[in-house]
């Protein structure tokens, strides 16, 4: 009788951890918009030429923080992406590869291939990636 306790709990345990182990592989990953509310809390807001609610800054290369996680998210959202360079993208520093990701979106878009993330930019981004 002993054993058919010994075993019930293992049981239960392993059951347990499969389901955790389920709910970790399966937990939401993060998608254009989540770091946006951040972002305009951050920096705040201003209205774009066609009325678009953006960010209040411009973003560059060597910027960093939950704006420029925003955009990173944005691009990948787009498509535009590499499939190689998908995973660890969101990293909120814009170094080189956000650079020339930005440059891509810019031309793909008819926008000064600048590298900068000003008004029309954003206004592309949150178009396309706004419900």
């Amino acid at each position: 009788m002993s054993l058919s306790r010994r075993v019930r709990p293992l049981a239960a345990l392993a059951l347990t951890a499969s389901a955790v182990g389920t709910l970790l592989v399966t937990a939401p990953i993060a998608s254009a918009g989540d770091y946006r509310d951040a972002c305009y809390n951050s920096v705040g807001t201003r209205t774009s030429a066609n009325g678009w609610v953006i960010p209040a800054r411009n973003f560059r290369y060597g910027s960093s923080g939950v704006c420029v996680r925003e955009i990173q998210e944005d691009l990948g959202s787009t498509g535009i992406l590499d499939e190689a360079d998908a995973n660890g993208f969101v990293d909120g520093i814009f170094g080189p590869k956000t650079d020339d990701y930005v440059r891509e979106f810019q031309r793909r878009y008819h926008l000064d291939p600048d590298g900068v993330v000003g008004p029309k930019t954003w206004e592309v981004l949150i178009s396309l990636t706004t419900d």
